[in-house]
């Protein structure tokens, strides 16, 4: 289980963040420290965040969070790595970071540690060949299959979408992903639901199905974050959702 806010932003949250992280025993702490954002509006501390990072590592956790160019790979290994011991750092690349020369450097930086870890996230339009892209590009910058995980966090809505979710999921082209890549299949019920009720619905329909793990939204008090407020859950909430999902499912994520 990954799990945190979508984005770091004062020491207070990520204080809050960092206790109920560690007492959920979430296998890495999401501290995403850059923001893409569809219009305008708060896009992260940047890295003057990653300080929190290292507070996570320093406390036992292990940190994760979305970077958007090399040289973010490079700034935080640099700096969480002489902290980090045994533990492990997950970085992720987004769904609108389809630069595949970026990609392949991100990979490339990644692969210099093995206590460092690679998710990509599926582009946004509907297209398996171009995930299978995505794929050769990263694995083509020499980072090794058992570091990098794959995260299905559904496609544009264009067309039917009758549970009117924010991203329309294709379970069935992850499982064929994960089948014709031999790599973990990470399920994000955040932004394919789009709201705290949806993210239940949609993490339940997902639990049929053979993922390795789930990426989740959870904010100390959601209704003040400063990004995706609708879908962000307290981490009570977060409790209830790890308990409506099967046991085998909800340990299967093991690095």
């Amino acid at each position: 289980m990954i799990a945190g806010p979508c984005a770091v932003e004062n020491d207070q949250q990520v204080a809050a963040s960092l206790e109920a992280a560690k007492e959920a025993g979430v296998d890495f702490v999401r501290l995403s420290l850059w923001k893409p954002r569809t219009k305008p509006g708060f896009e992260g501390l940047g890295s003057k965040g990653i300080t929190y990072m290292v507070q996570a590592a320093k406390m036992g956790l292990n940190p994760s969070t979305e970077i958007m160019i090399p040289e973010h790979a490079k700034v935080i290994m640099k700096q969480v790595l002489p902290v980090l011991g045994d533990g492990k750092l997950l970085l992720w690349i987004g769904a609108r970071n389809q630069n595949h020369y970026i990609q392949r450097e991100i990979s490339k930086i990644v692969s210099k540690d093995p206590r460092v870890f690679l998710m990509a996230k599926n582009q946004i339009w509907h297209n398996e060949k171009h995930w299978e892209g995505i794929v050769e590009h990263i694995l083509d910058g020499g980072i090794k299959p058992e570091n990098f995980l794959l995260c299905h966090r559904g496609f544009a809505a264009m067309g039917y979408n009758p549970h009117a979710y924010r991203n329309v999921p294709d379970y069935d082209m992850a499982m064929r992903m994960r089948e014709k890549t031999g790599l973990r299949m990470i399920f994000d019920p955040s932004h394919t639901g789009g709201s705290v009720e949806k993210v239940f619905h949609i993490a339940q329909e997902a639990n049929a199905y053979s993922f390795d793990g789930y990426i989740v939204e959870v904010h100390p008090n959601p209704k003040e974050a400063l990004s995706d407020a609708s879908q962000q859950l307290t981490w009570s909430q977060y409790k209830q959702l790890i308990k409506v999902l099967s046991q085998r499912q909800a340990n299967r994520f093991v690095l």
